[in-house]
């Protein structure tokens, strides 16, 4: 019964360490939808894009931040609103898309140099 309980134990333990922890999270509604941006300590981040008469799109890949830009890899397609970004007065800046997107940070745990 030891055995089990500490075995259950390790498992636990193990599974926390691997869990990954949200350092930005922003957002903003968009006409009949909402766009989210989530961003980990691990460098991962995901692009969301949903809305009430549309599925939802998930963007994912990794993120580089140098200075107050943000670089965004995706592994797959790139969404309208680019691949890079500028963090700046609560926002998060996309620069390079297709038009300008703009969404309000609500958690923001990075460490901007510079």
């Amino acid at each position: 019964m030891k055995i089990r309980f500490l075995y259950l134990i390790f498992l636990l333990l193990i599974n926390c360490k691997n869990e990954k922890k949200a350092v930005l999270l922003a957002d903003r509604e968009a006409p009949l939808g909402w766009i989210y941006l989530k961003m980990y300590d691990d460098k991962s981040f995901e692009f969301i894009s949903q809305g009430m008469m549309r599925d939802k799109d998930i963007y994912k890949g990794i993120y580089e931040l140098k200075n107050d830009t943000l670089y965004f890899k995706y592994n797959d397609s790139i969404p309208r609103a680019g691949s890079k970004a500028v963090i700046k007065k609560g926002f998060v800046d996309y620069i390079n898309g297709n038009y300008p997107e703009s969404i309000e940070i609500k958690l923001n745990k990075l460490i901007i140099n510079k």
